[in-house]
C-alpha cells in the first residue's frame, strides 16, 4: 500500500489523527471500529510539517543528512502502511486509505473537517525529530478550528458500548447543534440520550455568600422547561430515541467529567453561553475533552 504526499480525498470519510503514539492508537482502534460499523471509509492520516527544504530546521537537518526528507517520508509510510495491515486483517470489509500530507497536523484535520464525516484525534500523541506531533496540544487547536463534529479519544478509554450519549445542552448555537448531533448518535448506537444542563451561582455572586438568594427549586424548573424546549424538535425527529433530562447543580465541566463514567459518548458544544463571538474553544470544551473517561464530539456550528 503507497502512501505519497498528496491531497486526500476527505469527503464523508472517518479521518484519524495518526503518528505512532499510544494516545493516536487509541484513536485508531476507536475510529476504525466505528467506521467499520456504519460503513464508512477510514483514512488514516500524518502530516509531515518539515519536508520544505527551504525552511531554516529543514535545511539544517539536510546539512547533516541530505536524504533527511527521504527519511523522514519513509519512516511516515511504514507507520502508515503497518497500521493499515493491522487493521485489514482485523476488518476484512472495511475499506481504509492512507494519507501522508506536508502540512502542519493541526491544520490538516481542521481542513479535514469540512466535509469528513468525522476527525478523530488523541488526547495528545508525541513530538521526535523525525515525525511531527499530531496530537496532544494539537487536538486543541483541531477542535478550535473545526468546521465539522471532532471527537476526541482519551488514553485510558472504558468501553461502555450500551452506556448512553450525554449532551451538554444549553440555549446557545454551538450547544443546539451538538443536541443535533447526540440525537443522532445515540439513535445509531441503540442508546438512550441524556441531555444534562448544569448551571451554578455566577462566580462574581458567590462572594456575598448569605446575601444573595437563589431560588434553587424554580431555576431548576426554569432550566427543565428550557431542555423541554431545546429538545423538542430533536425528538421529532428521532421519536424512538428514549431521552432523559438532567438539570444540575454545580459547574458544567464537572457534572460532564462525571457523567462520563457510564457513558458510551459525550457531545458538547464549541462554545456555550460564556463564550464570546471570537472565542474558539470554550473553557468547558477544553476541559472536558482533556478529563473525560469516554470519547468526547466537539461540535461547532457550521
Amino acid at each position: 500500500m503507497s502512501a505519497n504526499i498528496s491531497e486526500p480525498d476527505t469527503k464523508d470519510r472517518i479521518v484519524v489523527g495518526y503518528d505512532g503514539s499510544a494516545g493516536s492508537v487509541n484513536a485508531l482502534t476507536h475510529a476504525a471500529r466505528l467506521a467499520n460499523d456504519r460503513g464508512h471509509t477510514l483514512l488514516i492520516m500524518m502530516a509531515l510539517p518539515h519536508l520544505n527544504p527551504k525552511t531554516p530546521r529543514t535545511a539544517r537537518a539536510m546539512k547533516l543528512d541530505p536524504d533527511y526528507i527521504t527519511h523522514i517520508k519513509s519512516r511516515a509510510q511504514r507507520k502508515l502502511d503497518a497500521a493499515a495491515e493491522q487493521l485489514a486483517s482485523q476488518y476484512p470489509s472495511l475499506k481504509t486509505e492512507v494519507a501522508l500530507v506536508s502540512a502542519n497536523p493541526a491544520g490538516a484535520l481542521a481542513d479535514a473537517s469540512r466535509d469528513a464525516a468525522l476527525v478523530v484525534v488523541g488526547v495528545r500523541g508525541h513530538s521526535t525529530e523525525l515525525l511531527s506531533p499530531m496530537l496532544g496540544g494539537v487536538s486543541g487547536t483541531v477542535i478550535a478550528h473545526s468546521e465539522g463534529p471532532v471527537m476526541v479519544v482519551p488514553d485510558g478509554i472504558h468501553d461502555l458500548t450500551n452506556g448512553p450519549v450525554v449532551v451538554g445542552l444549553v440555549d446557545a448555537a454551538d450547544s443546539v447543534a451538538a443536541g443535533e448531533v447526540a440525537i443522532a448518535e445515540a439513535h445509531k448506537r441503540g442508546v438512550p440520550l441524556v441531555a444534562l444542563y448544569a448551571w451554578d451561582v455566577a462566580p462574581e455572586l458567590a462572594d456575598f455568600g448569605p446575601l444573595v438568594h437563589v431560588d434553587v427549586d424554580g431555576t431548576r424548573q426554569d432550566l427543565d422547561n428550557t431542555l423541554v424546549s431545546l429538545l423538542e424538535p430533536l425528538v421529532a425527529e428521532f421519536p424512538e430515541v428514549r431521552v432523559e433530562r438532567r438539570v444540575v447543580q454545580g459547574s458544567p465541566r464537572a457534572a460532564l467529567v462525571e457523567a462520563s463514567q457510564q457513558a458510551s459518548l459525550i457531545v458538547i458544544g464549541s462554545r456555550g453561553l460564556g463564550g464570546f463571538s471570537g472565542l474558539l474553544l470554550g473553557s468547558v470544551s477544553r476541559a472536558v475533552t482533556r478529563e473525560s473517561e469516554c470519547p468526547v464530539v466537539v461540535v461547532r456550528q457550521r
